[in-house]
């Protein structure tokens, strides 16, 4: 296939079904990856009303770390390239959860899935030239409190807002040392905030979060406006310009100190290693 692939995690709503559009309209075949067929049929149905089948769905349920091979076989026996992979699936659990494997779910959803989705292909990646990784990540990674000896937050009293907060700081972490990882293989790695966005993030919050989320929406972008920083990393020549970096608003940012500690970063790659292993 010489058409240009984008595969894109959480792609049947919010940012992601935005995403999804916006690499259709640049010319892509577009995988939108789902977590069910009941949220992700009507989505397919709308964007293939656009775009007909230049657009198709892969189911994947990343609470499941076990489905990430399976989506990633169904993959390459269609597909021999891959230009763009947009992790952007994650959301916040109101209550502590765990996936299959026994990690706390945003840890393990929102990190640990990436982590998993990009080494399974990272192969294909690698075989495809002028490839990119974009990652989803957010400015409320500044109000982490990442501790490297309890990464599943089991240890301490459950804080919804403080897992989330961490799994994100870890997005960014994670996308310097995959930067510093792939030099030499002409591979592109960016992560970004997409801004507040309107979408059913903390649909499932408890407490005052979940008592004020309506009032907040209020004041938030939607999501076309907040899927335009994940579009410009994976299409600009000015995102393919550098590599590592964590971006808003289309433009290069710093993050906060902890974000740019390429010791922490090195290790969280470690002991993620690890977990998976496991």
């Amino acid at each position: 296939m010489t058409q240009r692939v984008c595969l894109v995690t959480g792609g049947n709503s919010g940012i992601g079904f935005e995403m999804c559009r916006g690499m259709a309209k640049a010319g892509f075949h577009v995988v939108m990856v789902s977590r069910g067929k009941e949220r992700g049929a009507p989505a397919l149905e709308k964007l293939q009303s656009e775009f007909g089948e230049s657009i198709e769905m892969m189911l994947c349920d990343m609470s499941d770390l076990e489905n990430i091979p399976i989506l990633c076989a169904e993959y390459t026996a269609k597909f021999d390239r891959l230009d763009v992979l947009l992790n952007n699936a994650g959301a916040l659990w109101g209550n502590r959860e765990h996936t299959a494997q026994g990690n706390e779910m945003t840890f393990g959803v929102n990190h640990l899935g990436y982590f998993a989705m990009t080494q399974a292909f990272l192969p294909l990646l690698k075989s495809t030239e002028n490839s990119r990784i974009v990652n989803t990540a957010s400015e409320a990674h500044k109000m982490s409190r990442l501790d490297f000896t309890n990464l599943n937050f089991e240890n301490k009293r459950y804080s919804q807002w403080r897992t989330y907060c961490n799994s994100k700081l870890c997005n960014i972490l994670f996308t310097r040392e995959l930067a510093r990882q792939l030099e030499g293989t002409g591979i592109i790695t960016h992560s970004f905030h997409p801004g507040v966005v309107r979408t059913r993030f903390a649909e499932d919050a408890r407490g005052i979060m979940r008592l004020f989320w309506p009032l907040f929406r209020l004041t938030m972008i939607g999501s076309k406006r907040g899927a335009k920083t994940g579009l410009h990393l994976a299409l600009s020549d000015d995102a393919g310009s550098s590599t590592g970096e964590y971006w808003s608003t289309s433009k290069r940012r710093k993050g906060n100190r902890a974000a740019r500690n390429d010791v922490n970063a090195t290790r969280l790659w470690e002991l993620t290693e690890k977990m998976l292993d496991e």
